[in-house]
């Protein structure tokens, strides 16, 4: 009674071969739920110099060099490994870091990890495992923290401003409406 037509290239006992079908590697952080694909560095990559962004950042790879996403997070997976310096609003590491992790946020640091270096952010949370050798400093008013994060947070100061002048144009606005609605009401009583 319910048939359905198979096309006539496609043989009836067709099968998707495993090549075909779209392989899912587990990656340092699926996305966040932030609705926006991350760039990823995928486990067969290697880069080496400065890596800059303005998006949330996987690290499967390995990374020789500053990464620079300073209004995003990074994540560093598993099989990920960091040579240089990160600057990032928040940072999560279940790889390998040599250098300086640098959060204006938050630094979360796996069991899986192994960590060479200084980090420098005003909250951290570090699993019970991890491999950490070096410096913790979580003082938000560090000096290393500050300058690197200036322009970020004037850039944010800014937009707040920005917004909080177009909400007060608005309410004006809306305020001016009233008031002519109120006199029309009275001019015509």
């Amino acid at each position: 009674m319910f048939s359905k037509h198979k096309p006539a290239s496609v043989p009836a006992d067709h099968t998707v071969s495993p090549h075909a079908r779209p392989q899912h590697s587990p990656s340092a952080d699926e996305s966040r739920g932030s609705g926006t694909r991350p760039a990823i560095i995928g486990v067969h990559t290697s880069v080496e110099g400065s890596v800059i962004g303005e998006e949330e950042l996987i690290i499967d790879g390995q990374v020789t060099g500053t990464v620079q996403f300073k209004r995003n997070g990074v994540s560093i997976g598993k099989a990920g490994r960091v040579e240089g310096d990160i600057y990032a609003k928040t940072l999560h590491v279940a790889g390998s870091v040599e250098g300086r992790l640098i959060a204006s946020h938050k630094v979360t640091v796996q069991r899986s990890a192994h960590i060479v270096g200084t980090i420098i952010t005003p909250c951290l949370a570090l699993e019970d495992g991890a491999v950490f050798r070096g410096d913790i400093d979580m003082n938000s008013e560090n000096e290393v923290l500050i300058s690197a994060f200036k322009e970020v947070d004037s850039e944010v100061a800014s937009q707040a401003v920005d917004r909080d002048d177009e909400a007060s144009a608005e309410v004006d606005q809306e305020e001016a409406v009233t008031a002519e609605t109120r006199m029309r009401r009275e001019d015509s009583v």
